[in-house]
């Protein structure tokens, strides 16, 4: 065997040079490696690599062989980091295409102490990726690795690109950048022409049905292709009309709207007869603006392979007109969309209790006065106490470690209350204003005395949440501006500070939705009536909750739709209820129930030595002290689709 000569190289202006050993014996295989990738947008991925791969052995001079296949069906436009995620190139895989990885095995074997390859071959650079930056990004890891990449429409030199390849080369990935945007651009407006015109994109929505019509370009109604309508299903087309009066006219919870879907099968026949209604099918129901009649589209991003963003409705695309009939209104739609941002977690009383543990009385009904957070149940012990007692509180979920929090409200005290102070402002209110010979005056104080005091309120409400939404959007273009240089891909620390301005600025998004929603809210003018005279149809009950059980307690905030907001600063809970047409009817049904009478509870806990149903008189602490001034503001409450008398007042 002879020696080993020195490996030729090019010049540093255009990357590495092939560096391969000539000896004086037989002569050695270069090893090569193949990448590929097609998309599966109108072409047969199996098809197209089996073109690059002829293209890329035909192009290779004598001497130099594939060794390593990494290839992907996938977009080109994907970052280099979030290729090579998907299973989309198994099907090519099967018919006989061999595969030793993606994009993101070829950099690990580059990086590999001994590479199995010296260089790397494609049909076209744009293969590689059809971002310009990607593209780059691919060549600059290959070169730090010294090995250089070519194509088949480019000449080959043992001595590396030159100079004139890398300019064409260049060309070509900014063109091939550019076609991929133009053509998302024009299949985009397409979508929105098709949009507009009312036809169906997606799948047909449950209580729909497709309504086919010919393709009206004749060589794809040659081949079978039609275009699709809505038309309302006879059978499950009422039902979804009933789900959205379950949800806006009674406020029921998505649990509870599925367990009576699901109590009669036969009535409400579910999408999938296998699982049954599904909260997550009838979150996307009540979600679907198509009920309206209007067709919508883009109401979701695709920001990577597995991952969409939801869009803002502001953006959403919305036909001219009703371009199919409508299941339920739009103000309907709009309501539900207003419930399901502010209802929380609120549990219907008639939703059976299935993990073990307490039930709280106001999960999802009691807010924070200083952050709008719902407050969260806690239950305190004193199990080394002579008279062992668990005592039940309520707490603001702010957390002054978590940099978010620390960061929008930095003065945030520890905020908690107890049950029981609650219970018994809860009970005073109820006592006075709702139940009480003197109900009509108080109510009559706390309406709006005309229309110019209430626009008064609603403009004072409106500024504040302008200056908030203002102050928002400066601090998500603080964090865009941070992001618009790339960073360095090398540089771990860079990549970190990049996803936490990243998780930051979806906190921010949120953030702005929310107070988007609640301007919007004020913008949207109310045609309901309030009516005061619902208040004389419920009966005078005096005090009906001190003492009164658990079960009699929920049952009531449900049928009141109870809201309420605590401020430590004050030591005050303001408490809201709304009365509608259906309320006197469900507490007719509550005072009828003999399962949950304030009798019944009394003598079954005698009978058995309890007194679960009152407070202990060993607990001395005493209730929040709540003064009569200062009503803070409440977080947006769903209005009714027909007429009430809305009671606010402090305890």
């Amino acid at each position: 065997m002879g020696t080993a000569q020195p490996a030729l190289t090019g010049p540093d202006l255009t990357g590495p040079a092939l560096s391969v050993a000539a000896t004086a014996g037989p002569a050695e295989v270069v090893p090569v490696a193949f990448i590929g990738r097609t998309s599966t947008l109108m072409q047969d991925p199996v098809a197209s690599l089996r073109r690059q791969v002829r293209k890329s052995k035909a192009w290779l001079p004598a001497g130099f062989k594939i060794v390593a296949w990494y290839w992907d069906v996938e977009s080109g436009g994907l970052d280099l980091d979030q290729r090579s995620q998907g299973s989309n190139w198994q099907a090519a895989a099967g018919a006989g295409i061999p595969r030793d990885g993606g994009m993101a095995d070829l950099l690990r074997a580059a990086r590999s102490p001994e590479p199995p390859f010296a260089f790397v071959i494609c049909e076209d650079i744009e293969r590689s990726a059809r971002d310009n930056y990607n593209s780059l990004k691919l060549e600059r890891r290959l070169r730090d690795e010294g090995i250089a990449i070519f194509a088949t429409d480019e000449p080959f030199s043992i001595q590396g690109v030159n100079a004139t390849t890398i300019l064409v080369r260049r060309v070509k990935q900014g063109v091939a950048e550019w076609y991929r945007l133009q053509l998302k651009e024009k299949v985009w407006e397409g979508l929105k022409e098709h949009n507009y015109d009312g036809w169906n994109i997606g799948p047909v929505p449950y209580g729909y049905t497709a309504e086919r019509h010919t393709h009206p370009n004749p060589m794809k109604a040659a081949t079978g292709r039609t275009k699709t309508r809505l038309a309302v299903d006879p059978v499950r087309g009422p039902i979804i009309t009933q789900i959205y009066r379950w949800r806006v006219t009674d406020q029921l919870g998505v649990p509870t709207i599925r367990a009576r879907l699901n109590a009669d099968p036969a009535a409400y026949p579910p999408p999938d007869p296998v699982k049954g209604w599904t909260l997550a099918g009838l979150y996307k129901i009540l979600a679907n603006p198509k009920y309206t009649g209007y067709q919508v589209l883009g109401r979701t991003h695709i920001t990577g392979p597995t991952r969409r963003v939801e869009v803002p409705p502001e953006q959403w695309i919305w036909s001219r007109e009703a371009t199919h009939p409508a299941l339920v209104s739009k103000d309907m739609w709009d309501a539900a969309q207003r419930i399901s941002a502010a209802r929380g977690n609120v549990q219907d009383a008639e939703q059976p209790k299935t993990r073990t543990g307490r039930r709280y009385r106001y999960r999802g009904r009691l807010w924070c006065k200083i952050c709008k957070r719902r407050m969260r149940g806690v239950t305190r012990t004193t199990p080394h106490a002579p008279k062992p007692a668990s005592y039940t509180y309520y707490q603001c979920p702010h957390d002054p470690a978590a940099r978010a929090h620390a960061a929008a409200y930095p003065d945030h005290p520890n905020v908690m209350i107890s049950e029981k102070a609650l219970m018994a402002a809860t009970a005073g209110f109820f006592t006075q204003y709702v139940f009480g010979p003197n109900r009509a005056a108080m109510l009559k104080a706390q309406l709006p005395a005309d229309a110019k005091q209430e626009a008064a309120r609603r403009a004072q409400l409106a500024k504040r949440l302008d200056q908030q939404l203002a102050k928002n959007e400066a601090a998500q273009q603080a964090l865009i501006t941070g992001l618009e240089f790339p960073a360095d891909p090398g540089d771990p620390a860079a990549a970190a500070l990049r996803e936490r301005i990243r998780a930051r600025y979806r906190e921010l998004h949120t953030e702005q939705k929310t107070l988007e929603a609640q301007r919007d809210q004020l913008d949207t003018v109310t045609t309901e009536v309030q009516d005061p005279a619902l208040l004389d149809t419920l009966p005078i009950l005096g005090d009906i909750l001190t003492g009164a059980p658990a079960g009699l307690a929920e049952q009531l905030f449900e049928a009141f739709h109870l809201q309420a907001v605590f401020s430590k600063e004050h030591r005050q809970v303001t408490i809201r209820v709304t009365i509608t047409d259906a309320t006197p009817d469900a507490v007719a049904r509550l005072r009828a129930d003999t399962r949950v009478t304030l009798d019944k509870q009394r003598e079954r806990d005698f009978e058995e030595g309890s007194s679960s149903w009152s407070y202990s008189s060993d607990d001395q602490r005493a209730p929040a002290k709540l003064p009569p001034h200062f009503i803070p503001e409440l977080p947006p409450t769903t209005q009714q689709a027909h007429s009430q008398a809305t009671a606010q007042a402090t305890q």
